[in-house]
């Protein structure tokens, strides 16, 4: 765990708020399944008011930023150029954040699926897996799940997009 001062800055050409992660702080957290010191998956605490799971991505300049989404900016009372403070704690979660029971459920009744779910890179299972999250209601990522998975099965063997699993681009 590490904890450290920054500032809420804006990103204008991807029009997002961040905080500022240095490389002695990424250091701090590297292992032996760390790829990338840049691009690490971390719990961050907010003014220990807020708490999400999220990832750093390379900023230049050996630092990396972690965003803040208008709603944690004002769950937290804090506005661009504020000083924060930050604890950062590494996330060991296979995919960041929880799974919703629904989508587990899919997935084990349908091997299919499984597989095909589970042949796809890290960051697609996230993106799938964020899609049903956003969802309120069981019923509904039930039928959601189940709609990405009949998608997935679709696409062309070991070349779905995200696009085919959204349903684009499928025969």
């Amino acid at each position: 765990m590490q904890e450290f001062k920054s500032n809420i800055y804006f990103l204008k050409k991807l029009k997002l708020h961040h905080i500022v992660v240095s490389e002695e702080t990424l250091d701090s957290f590297v292992n032996e399944k760390t790829k990338s010191k840049f691009n690490q998956r971390f719990i961050i605490t907010l003014n220990n008011t807020i708490t999400w799971q999220a990832g750093s991505t390379s900023l230049g300049d050996k630092t990396a930023y972690i965003t803040i989404s208008k709603a944690r900016m004002k769950a937290s009372n804090v506005a661009l150029n504020d000083e924060v403070n930050v604890r950062l704690e590494l996330d060991s979660s296979k995919y960041g954040f929880q799974v919703p029971e629904e989508f587990t459920a899919v997935l084990e009744q349908d091997d299919m699926a499984k597989t095909l779910f589970e042949g796809l890179s890290m960051g697609k299972q996230r993106a799938i897996i964020y899609i049903v999250i956003q969802l309120k209601s069981s019923d509904k990522r039930i039928d959601k799940t189940l709609f990405l998975m009949e998608n997935l099965k679709r696409a062309p063997a070991g070349k779905a997009t995200m696009r085919h699993v959204l349903g684009k681009d499928l025969d």
